[in-house]
């Protein structure tokens, strides 16, 4: 009769130990797959960044003084005029978010386009949720024409297109999961060359 008794209590020892084993080795790949996925949308955030950073100190270069910079300037798009690649030509440089891609679990995630001179729209990134676009006249006001646009404020947003475990909460079910996500503002974007004005 003890040798029964050892025998199941040894069973139910190693069914916790398993289940212990199982639950250590779904929280080292749910903290895994968390950290990844914010890499992978930090390292997305710092390519977008550095692109837009480059086109828009550009905005104006190469722009007769007597000609318009800005092209057209909307909350989630803007175009304008700028020797972009120096060749001494002007460039009409583009960029504006795609539409909303279906079928992904994040039903927010867009592609961030930009385009030159009028060619095929090249995606700077997949999972872009967030793309605005406020302009300000020189005190830092609403302006009251394109005319009066002096500098420019962007906010960018990604996600990754998946939920990802909570680093420090592992035991959420998928509902409750979030996704992994990046934000950036540059508050004063302003090129030297944006005030000319047509």
């Amino acid at each position: 009769m003890s040798v029964m008794l050892d025998l199941i209590g040894s069973v139910i020892i190693a069914a916790f130990v398993i289940m212990i084993g199982l639950k250590l080795n779904q929280t080292i790949a749910g903290n895994s797959d968390a950290s990844t996925a914010n890499l992978n949308v930090q390292e997305s955030m710092i390519d977008i960044v550095r692109s837009l950073e480059y086109d828009f100190r550009k905005i104006g270069y190469g722009v007769p003084e007597n000609q318009t910079a800005l092209l057209d300037t909307g909350s989630t798009s803007i175009t304008f005029l700028s020797d972009i690649d120096n060749s001494g030509v002007l460039d009409t440089v583009e960029w504006y978010a795609g539409p909303v891609i279906t079928g992904l679990p994040n039903p927010n995630v867009r592609v961030l386009y930009r385009r030159v001179n009028g060619g095929t729209p090249v995606g700077a990134s997949l999972g872009v949720t967030q793309f605005t676009l406020r302009y300000l006249d020189q005190d830092g006001g609403t302006p009251v024409s394109m005319a009066a646009i002096y500098i420019i404020e962007l906010t960018l947003q990604v996600e990754s297109p998946y939920k990802v475990q909570d680093q420090v909460m592992t035991d959420l079910s998928y509902e409750d999961m979030e996704y992994a996500v990046a934000f950036w503002r540059q508050t004063r974007l302003a090129s030297r060359n944006i005030r000319r004005h047509g």
